[in-house]
């Protein structure tokens, strides 16, 4: 039988090199900020900046270079969609690390508040687990909740595959980056590896130059007006 797979969810990935003195001293940079943390081994799940204070990781000038080359990334992704980057002006909105330790790991979640998502694995060791992406619109359920691991257990589902999974996961190299909707939901996988993860996460909103005639997409914050 022929499918026909339709409005597929887009997810980059790029390779994004760094030499190994400038990744010295951002996984250096990073540790300090997680190791300021007094209970920071107790948990078990990572350690994200941006929610410690230090959400703003690009504005310090030791990032400026990677940053630089994420954003290359970011309006790649964005002309792949075949988005008019000319007439949008693009905002890393937040930035931040995470260090995931042996065993520890991120739960589901989105970034609701901004328009595209990253990750980069600045520092990512054999078997440090992946990233999980979920979708809760499954248009191939033809039954509320057939398509659960219950159901795989019970052999209702024989295997899982693209057509009749409700998520997927990435288990990347180090130096690659992935790009996705901020709406995703997405998770981490645990740290099976005895060294840290670290990753550099970001958040991106997205605004035209000029939104004359346009209803959608957010018009330019210079002309809001302030309370």
């Amino acid at each position: 039988m022929k499918i026909a797979n339709l409005f597929p969810l887009a997810i980059g990935q790029d390779i994004i090199t760094l030499d190994e003195a400038e990744r010295n001293i951002l996984v250096k940079e990073i540790t300090k900020m997680r190791d300021g943390e007094s209970d920071v081994n107790k948990s078990s799940y990572a350690w994200t900046g941006d929610t410690k204070g230090h959400e703003f990781l690009f504005q310090n000038l030791l990032f400026k270079n990677l940053a630089n080359k994420i954003s290359k990334a970011v309006i790649n992704y964005l002309k792949t969609l075949e988005i008019n980057t000319d007439l949008l002006e693009i905002y890393y909105q937040r930035s931040w690390a995470t260090f995931t330790e042996e065993s520890q790991q991120i739960n589901f979640h989105t970034h609701s508040q901004s328009n595209i998502s990253f990750a980069y694995y600045l520092l990512k060791p054999p078997k440090s687990g992946g990233i999980i992406f979920r979708s809760n619109e499954l248009p191939n359920e033809i039954a509320k909740n057939i398509f659960t691991s219950s159901k795989l257990e019970k052999s209702l589902i024989k295997k899982p595959n693209p057509f009749n999974s409700d998520r997927s996961m990435f288990d990347l190299d180090q130096d690659s980056i992935i790009i996705f909707p901020s709406k995703t939901a997405h998770a981490t996988a645990p740290n099976n590896s005895q060294q840290p993860r670290i990753s550099i996460s970001g958040d991106v909103t997205i605004m035209l130059k000029d939104s004359e005639g346009f209803e959608h997409l957010m018009p330019n914050f210079k002309n809001w007006t302030k309370f």
